[in-house]
């Protein structure tokens, strides 16, 4: 058996995991239509071929339709003419170009070639997890990650969008006067103002330091987002499920009238005249798009993966994600090891920003910010805090701060209840007691400015400028 029939047979797995025939076809269709080669070349790549050969003269036709230069078995020759087997090859492309059949017989071997390529990468990147397994000297964390990562190469990366600059504007012109898709949260206002429409695609960063209340400000503008018909998926990374149920039910039985503290619920100490306001926001939450992932370990692959098997989950139902939030970016785990947290944070946000733009939907995610913050006499944060990376700031289309003055300045309370610097204290204090500032630094869409809100520790709960002026059936039913 000639060399050439070896290389074909070794090719040729029972496991059906390659088609050498479709590969041959799928050369020999490009050869016969040069222009369908660049239609392949975004998403076939040279190692998508089992045999070596194959691959190495896909390689050399993209070349060469790069440059304009015309593609056969003849202009191919010269690069191959050393290659013992390439006689045998070119007599088989130039029979074959010669039965060359449709463009869908083209895009049936093409699809099939790829599709099985990112199988066997599986299967290799599996048997490395095998192999990984075995080692005692590897970590459970790494082995998900590598796991992670070998179900994420058979994820199809066709995200490649392109059309004339004259149909995007005319289906511009086709959505004037139509609803602003995008996502609103109803229940905090002035952070809706601030904001704007969160559109699809956006990246939106929210930051603080400890205690300025940015999982409260997250989990109310999810609660209202989803009461407005949004799917909303939370990706909890810093507390379980259990703790921020906890946190959502306390929320939604707030309005200005009252509500059920906080602490009773996380402690299980509701009164009994407490637990119908306890009951009912139960069956609201029954009723909403809003769901809590609170698995631990979460890699950026991981992330991705289980966000669009839950909004694959929605449109099987007839349903849509449009809002997914991640509390927080820098907890996510490293996807190898030896990451720095520069290389880490820049990863993971480059990555999110892809996400949302390939999946048409929106993402927020919450970041803490470095201690920098603390040491300047004006504690407002500013894009240089995001901590660990530059790559967050650059990568966000929307970049919102959440302060409170309160919080520094209970830090800094006199010992001296009786003297005149407590009572100056406690003026400063009645002035911003209970009040959060919504910083808005970055906004790609549109101004920047900032909005005014009111923070209600006691219910974890955040709303907006117009709170109180809220009928109390308007804030229950929001």
């Amino acid at each position: 058996m000639s060399g050439f029939d070896d290389q074909l047979a070794s090719a040729t797995p029972a496991s059906s995991l390659c088609n050498v025939e479709a590969e041959l076809g799928l050369l020999g269709d490009l050869i016969a239509d040069n222009r369908m080669i660049d239609l392949c070349a975004d998403r076939c790549r040279p190692n998508d071929f089992s045999v070596p050969l194959y691959g190495q003269v896909y390689a050399q036709m993209l070349e060469q339709s790069a440059r304009g230069a015309a593609v056969d078995s003849v202009t191919l020759a010269p690069h191959f003419a050393a290659d013992a087997e390439w006689s045998r090859l070119s007599s088989v492309l130039a029979a074959a170009s010669l039965n060359a059949g449709t463009r869908d017989r083209t895009k049936a071997y093409f699809e099939q070639v790829i599709a099985l390529s990112a199988r066997r990468r599986l299967v290799a990147g599996l048997q490395d997890v095998v192999v990984s397994a075995r080692d005692l000297t590897v970590t459970r964390e790494e082995l998900v990650a590598n796991a992670d990562e070998a179900v994420g190469a058979m994820v199809d990366d066709s995200t490649i969008r392109q059309a004339s600059a004259g149909s995007y504007a005319e289906q511009v012109i086709e959505s004037f006067g139509k609803p602003i898709v995008g996502v609103r949260c109803g229940i905090i206002g002035s952070l809706d103002d601030a904001m704007g429409t969160l559109r699809p695609t956006n990246m939106v960063v929210v930051g603080g330091r400890p205690g300025m209340g940015k999982t409260a400000l997250v989990t109310s503008y999810s609660i209202g987002a989803a009461s407005r018909g949004h799917g909303v998926l939370i990706f909890s990374l810093e507390m379980s499920a259990d703790e921020l149920t906890r946190r959502i039910l306390a929320d939604m039985t707030f309005t200005n009238k009252g509500g059920v503290p906080y602490e009773h619920v996380r402690d299980g100490t509701v009164k009994p005249h407490e637990i119908d306001a306890v009951r009912a926001a139960q069956r609201r939450l029954n009723e909403i798009p809003l769901e809590i992932n609170d698995g631990s370990g979460l890699t950026l692959q991981r992330f991705i993966r289980q966000a669009r098997r839950h909004k694959r989950r929605l449109e099987a139902r007839g349903e849509k994600l449009e809002l997914v939030i991640i509390d927080y970016l820098q907890l996510m785990s490293h996807s190898r090891r030896g990451m720095s947290p520069y290389e880490h944070a820049s990863e993971v946000s480059m990555g999110i920003k892809q996400f949302a733009k390939d999946e048409g939907l929106t993402v927020i995610a919450v970041a803490q910010l470095s201690r920098e913050v603390e040491k300047r006499p004006d504690k407002r944060p500013i894009p240089a805090d995001l901590r660990d990376s530059g790559q967050i700031e650059q990568d966000a289309d929307l970049i919102v701060f959440v302060y409170r003055e309160e919080e520094y300045l209970r830090r800094s309370e006199p010992e001296d209840q009786y003297g005149a610097k407590y009572e100056a204290w406690r003026t400063d204090m009645d002035a911003v007691r209970g009040k959060v500032e919504f910083l808005v630094p970055k906004r790609r869409s549109g101004p920047t400015g900032k909005g005014v809100g009111f923070f209600f520790g006691a219910n974890a709960a955040v709303r907006g400028s117009e709170f109180y002026g809220q009928s109390y059936s308007e804030g229950a039913s929001r």
